[in-house]
């Protein structure tokens, strides 16, 4: 759908859009200036606890691929039904991201919908030569993910009543966490290429940056984190409509070996701030994972890169 939708020719310029970077980017006061922008409905209750989600997931695209947050634009969609009371909260969280982000709020634009929708466009920028694109995986690095998966299955089972907001409360703390840390823990000690793992999940995110590296990768399942309860949630037949078709768009690339279709679940499920993948060779791999936990962040070696293409999940 996208062909042609490229940037026009110009000298100089640099886009993303090629191989599907997390941010676009275009060379600008010596680095690359990036932007990004994402927005979607609430997954839990608490207006607050929404903002903050929002935003931390909008800033994980510049973080992704190395940056710092310079702006952000707010985006609303609210009804008219919905006490405003309830969209200043929204709106607060998203303040409180952006301040933690230590970037400016220039202020945004609204539109009246039938259902709320909030998020950010986001500016960043990164030195040319620190700039960690999707492209560049080589086989023998070792797959490092930040956050657990398994996020879209536990706001689906919050909106059945299959679980109680205490119940997901660490995960959604954890949404709302900036991959701020994760992405200077990257830049110290000098990565591959990097992602972050949100609506296509963690293969169809890997599966991008296998494309645009031209490899392919081995994932061990028992290695992948994942929240409690949401394996067996997702058994159940209890997860989000986005999971079906994440696991369609890369059913061709995915071999199972000794792993059963269930157990793939989470790894197929649309996450909502999630963490980074990183790529990162093995010889540098003990360092990233000792930055990140420096820096309190989770560090799970979840796999390697390897010649070819496709994925391989392993136990």
């Amino acid at each position: 759908m996208l062909e042609g939708f490229g940037p026009a020719e110009a000298e100089g310029f640099a886009s993303g859009i090629e191989t599907r970077d997390d941010a676009g980017h275009i060379p600008f006061a010596g680095g690359l200036l990036l932007q990004s922008v994402d927005f979607f409905t609430p997954i839990v209750d608490d207006p607050r606890r929404f903002g903050q989600i929002a935003a931390a997931n909008a800033f994980s695209d510049v973080y992704a691929m190395g940056g710092q947050a310079l702006t952000a634009l707010n985006l609303v969609a609210w009804p008219c039904s919905l006490d405003l009371a309830a969209l200043r909260e929204v709106l607060e969280g998203g303040l409180e991201k952006v301040e933690e982000a230590g970037a400016s709020l220039l202020g945004g634009h609204s539109v009246q919908d039938d259902e709320p929708k909030y998020g950010l466009a986001v500016t960043g920028w990164v030195e040319t030569d620190r700039v960690v694109r999707n492209a560049g995986a080589r086989p023998g690095d070792r797959l490092v993910l930040t956050k657990p998966l398994g996020l879209g299955i536990l706001a689906t089972a919050l909106k059945r009543d299959l679980v109680t907001e205490a119940d997901v409360e660490e995960a959604v703390e954890t949404a709302a966490r900036l991959n701020r840390g994760a992405s200077e823990a990257m830049r110290a000690v000098g990565v591959s290429a990097a992602t972050d793992v949100t609506g296509y999940g963690l293969l169809g995110h890997l599966g991008e940056m296998l494309a645009a590296s031209g490899v392919g990768a081995v994932v061990r399942r028992s290695a992948a984190p994942v929240w409690d309860g949401a394996s067996g949630l997702a058994a159940e037949g209890c997860y989000p409509g986005g999971l079906d078709a994440n696991r369609d768009h890369v059913l061709d690339r995915v071999l199972r070996d000794g792993v059963s279709e269930e157990d793939l679940l989470p790894l197929y499920d649309p996450q909502t701030s999630g963490g980074l993948l990183i790529a990162v060779a093995e010889e540098r791999a003990e360092d990233l994972v000792a930055e990140l936990k420096v820096r309190g962040e989770r560090a799970d070696v979840v796999g390697e890169i390897v010649a070819g293409t496709g994925m391989r999940v392993v136990r």
